[in-house]
C-alpha cells in the first residue's frame, strides 16, 4: 500500500492538537470517545480460486447476498470501555424476529447514517456511555466521512457540550 509522503507530517500534526486539546480543557478519558462506522457484508466471495490455467469460465460459489449490507457504528472510551454496537439495517421496517442483546438496532432505506440516527445515536449510545452523569467537557473523535461534518451533525455534538475532533482521510 503507498503511503503520501506527507502522511507521517499528519500523524504528528493530528496527534499534537489531540493533546493540546486534551491539555486545554482537561478531558477525563471517560469523556473522550472515538467512534467509527463501517460497512459489514453478509456475503464476502473469495478473491482466490483454484482452477486450471485456462478455463475459460470459473464458479465461484456465494450465498447470493453480496449486495446485502449493514452499517455498524463503533465506539470505544479512551479509559477501554467499549460502547454498544449501533447496527444500521438497509430495510424500511424493523425486523419481526427477536434481536441479540447488547446491540441497538435501527432501520434506513440506504443502510447508512443519516442525520436522524447520528442523533438517535448521540442520544441512545452516547449519552448513556458511563461517566455520562459527570458534566464535563466531553471530546468525540469521528472519521472524515463527510456525513459527519455537516453544519447539522456539528451543531448536534457541540450541543451536548463535546468538542468534535476529526482524524484526517486515510487516518481513520
Amino acid at each position: 500500500q503507498h503511503v503520501p509522503s506527507n502522511f507521517s507530517k499528519k500523524v504528528i500534526a493530528f496527534q499534537q492538537y489531540m493533546i493540546g486539546l486534551r491539555e486545554g480543557h482537561d478531558y477525563l478519558l471517560s469523556q473522550m470517545e472515538k467512534a467509527d462506522e463501517t460497512p459489514v457484508s453478509f456475503d464476502e466471495p473469495s478473491n482466490s480460486v483454484i482452477e486450471e490455467i485456462g478455463t475459460k469460465s470459473v464458479i465461484i460459489k456465494t450465498l447470493g447476498n453480496e449486495k446485502m449490507c449493514i452499517t455498524v457504528m463503533l465506539a470505544v472510551l479512551a479509559d477501554g470501555i467499549k460502547l454498544p454496537p449501533y447496527v444500521i439495517l438497509k430495510r424500511k421496517t424493523m425486523l419481526k424476529d427477536q434481536l441479540p442483546t447488547g446491540i441497538i438496532v435501527r432501520c434506513q432505506n440506504q443502510g447508512w447514517m443519516s442525520i436522524d440516527l447520528m442523533k438517535d445515536w448521540l442520544n441512545i449510545v452516547w449519552n448513556r456511555r458511563p461517566g455520562v452523569l459527570i458534566h464535563k467537557r466531553r471530546m468525540l473523535v469521528l472519521g472524515a466521512f463527510k456525513g459527519y461534518l455537516t453544519p447539522a451533525k456539528k451543531n448536534i455534538i457541540g450541543g451536548k457540550n463535546a468538542a468534535l475532533a476529526v482524524v484526517p482521510v486515510g487516518m481513520s
